[in-house]
């Protein structure tokens, strides 16, 4: 499957907006999507939370990880030239 290029701001700013639907997330802070090498999928990149309380962190994973993996299926980041 193609996947629809899109840069980090625009990555961060879809997590960031499932976030903002949770109450679970409102104390989670996100650091930034960052590239990475291709996985075995094919995606270029993957997110870091910043530090919280580990349950805190464990609900909003819970909440967002599926939309996460949904994102990962449909975007990857535009390549640097």
């Amino acid at each position: 499957m193609s996947r629809i290029l899109l840069s980090i701001e625009e990555l961060n700013h879809l997590i960031r907006e499932e976030m903002r639907k949770h109450t679970e997330c409102a104390r989670v802070p996100m650091r930034s999507v960052y590239r990475q090498e291709r996985d075995s999928t094919g995606c270029n990149w993957d997110v870091s939370m910043g530090e919280s309380d580990p349950a805190d962190m464990a609900a909003c994973r819970e909440r967002i990880i599926a939309t996460i993996r949904e994102l990962r299926k449909q975007y990857n980041i535009v390549e640097e030239s």
